[in-house]
């Protein structure tokens, strides 16, 4: 059992965490199940989830793991009305899944560094910059669509985007990463302001409006040994 830094209780909320199966998003389903509430582990890697609700469960907790592919809406459907039937409609959504490919890496932070034979920008894939947008950015919005519905209804919920300091700053030799963290970054602040609604005598803004779900950015970072300042042209 983890020590959690904060005691926040999560008792009848259903947590709904994609990529689950990674380091991250595990131990954070690990945690919302540890502070009472039940949880969905999604993962394309369904043996890891599966041992991370046996862990919970064998714990005293609630978490059931679900093999989902981000990317695919029919089968995101799927486990979304899986969920409904064993542990009912999602509160809290965290969209974790995500991730890089080699080949829309680059061997060298900077051009001037490129020798011959090395992957520079000028050589990275299209179809490894096209993977990683679409599962950073499509893997947020397509898990979005299949579960805020349940929050639209009942005009109640909280959405936790996973993004990344490389959505600000270029950290690394990530390019697709670096843009596809920062559309998911964006598409966060467009969905607060597209699932709000209009306020009423009951719940008064100053804006006019109120904001039903609760959307949200968790930052990752990575350290890295310290570089020299790039050539100034």
């Amino acid at each position: 059992m983890m020590d959690l830094p904060l005691k926040v209780d999560f008792s009848g909320k259903v947590v709904v965490v994609t990529g689950a199966g990674g380091v991250l998003c595990g131990t954070m389903a690990r945690a919302f199940a540890q502070a009472g509430a039940k949880v969905a582990a999604l993962d394309l890697n369904e043996e890891a989830v599966k041992k991370l609700a046996d862990e919970c469960k064998a714990e005293g907790f609630v978490c059931e793991g679900y093999k989902a592919n981000v990317l695919e809406p029919e089968a995101l459907e799927i486990v979304h009305q899986q969920v409904l039937k064993d542990l009912g409609p999602c509160d809290i959504l965290v969209n974790g899944a995500g991730g890089n490919n080699p080949r829309a890496t680059t061997d060298n932070e900077y051009q001037h560094e490129h020798q011959k034979g090395q992957k520079g920008f000028f050589d990275l894939d299209a179809g490894g910059v096209d993977f990683v947008f679409k599962l950073n950015f499509q893997g947020t919005l397509l898990p979005t669509q299949a579960f805020a519905k349940d929050m639209v209804e009942r005009k109640s919920g909280c959405i936790l985007n996973v993004s990344s300091m490389n959505a600000y700053i270029p950290l690394t030799k990530i390019p697709a990463y670096s843009g596809a963290k920062a559309a998911v970054s964006n598409f966060t602040q467009w969905l607060a302001t597209h699932l709000r609604a209009p306020a009423s005598a009951a719940t008064p803004s100053r804006r006019g409006f109120w904001c039903p779900i609760r959307t949200a950015l968790c930052c990752s970072m990575r350290t890295a040994p310290p570089r020299p300042a790039p050539p100034r042209f």
